[in-house]
């Protein structure tokens, strides 16, 4: 039977575990909020000097790079989708790429990839090793090797509004602790593309 002084260390632990999980969520929740407000001042920014697709394009582009940095991934990918979840706009880790090829690549990552399976379940996708996991895609000929992968959806309600893919070559890049930050952070994305998206309707 466990002593009073046993089921008070336990108890104690407990409470000290608890507390750690709390400091590192609250510590997630500063670097995502901060990283937002980073976000919108540069969105605030471009708006003054961008309009348009130029300005969406910015956009995109200005989400790609601060994801990247926040988590040390190596490439990123953003798809744009309209209400009828066909691609709009879209920025390729593999660089410019002639139309027809960029459309058949798109195609084949929302018909078979991990951006297609993030857009059906409407759910974050971490990949740790993209040998292992059956999600990921690996085309031929493909510029960057890929050994981990996050995908991240966009959502306004159930709709999506976008689909980002960042990625690394080395396997187990991505954690949970990644996972989680990029939930809290998001919905800001989110935000931010559901308002270039009216602006755009409207002029």
């Amino acid at each position: 039977m466990n002593s009073p002084r046993q089921h008070s260390s336990e108890a104690l632990a407990l409470e000290v575990a608890s507390l750690k999980k709390l400091v590192v969520d609250l510590s997630k929740y500063k670097r995502a909020m901060e990283a937002q407000k980073e976000l919108f001042r540069s969105i605030l920014m471009m708006s003054n000097v961008a309009s348009g697709k130029l300005m969406l394009r910015s956009i995109l582009l200005e989400i790609s790079e601060v994801t990247r940095d926040l988590l040390k991934a190596q490439d990123a990918s953003l798809f744009i989708l309209n209400p009828k979840g066909v691609i709009t706009e879209s920025i390729l880790a593999r660089g410019p790429t002639i139309q027809e090829e960029k459309t058949h690549l798109i195609g084949t990552i929302l018909d078979r990839g991990l951006a297609g399976w993030v857009y059906r379940y409407r759910r974050m996708a971490l990949v740790k090793d993209t040998q292992q996991d059956e999600r990921w895609l690996n085309f031929e000929n493909q510029p960057y090797e890929v050994g981990s992968a996050l995908c991240v959806p966009f959502l306004r309600g159930s709709l999506v509004l976008g689909i980002l893919t960042l990625t690394h070559p080395k396997p187990r890049h991505f954690n949970e602790d990644m996972e989680d930050f990029m939930s809290m952070f998001s919905p800001s994305i989110a935000i931010a593309l559901d308002h270039a998206r009216v602006y755009l309707e409207s002029h």
